[in-house]
This record gives structure tokens, sequence and C-alpha cells, in this order.
């Protein structure tokens, strides 16, 4: 009878040795799912931040390409007032004097 008491013994030690096993298991693998869903945020919050860097970058470029554009629109348009302005001033005496001329013809036409 002493061994099938020791036989029970034996068996309910590894009862219990197995079921604190199956315990530290469960443990184990909760911490390890965990650690894995923290990494998986961690990397994934990295991820949202250097995506949101990459737009800022994006967009810093976009509106410098945008401010050097219209400046050079801006400077175009300059240059070609300029130039309007010289050929103003290059053909007003003789538009003044043809629209004078004109008139002059107008009145003469009109007194004779």
């Amino acid at each position: 009878m002493s061994t099938l008491q020791e036989v029970l013994a034996v068996l309910l030690g590894a009862e219990s040795e197995a079921k604190r096993i199956v315990g530290d298991s469960k443990t184990e693998s909760a911490e390890l799912l965990r650690m894995a869903q923290e990494k998986f945020a961690q990397e994934r919050a990295n991820q949202i931040a250097s995506a949101r860097e990459q737009a800022k970058e994006i967009m810093t470029t976009a509106v410098n390409a945008a401010k050097a554009e219209a400046d050079q629109i801006a400077d175009l348009s300059k240059e070609e007032m300029k130039r309007a302005q010289s050929r103003f001033d290059e053909n007003v005496d003789s538009v003044v004097s043809s629209m004078v001329t004109e008139m002059a013809d107008k009145y003469v036409k009109k007194g004779a």
C-alpha cells in the first residue's frame, strides 16, 4: 500500500507541477503578447511620426517652390511692365502728334 501512496503522492506532485507550469506559461504568454503589442504600437507610432515628417518636408518643398514661382512671375511681370513703359515712351510722341493732327483735320473740315 505504501507504494500506491507513493505513486499517488508523485502523481499529485506532478499535477501540481503541471498546474504551476501551465500557469507560468500563461503568464509568460500574456507578457509576450503585451510586449509584442507594445512593440507594434511603438513601431506604428514611429511610422506615423516618420510619415508626418515626410509630409512636412513635402509641404515645405511645395511652399518654397510656389514662392519661387510667384517671385519669378512677379519679376517677369515687372520686366514686361518696363518693356511696355519703354514702348509707350517711345511711341507716345508720335501717337499724340497723330491724334492732334486728326483732331485738327476734323476741326478744319468742320470749319470749312
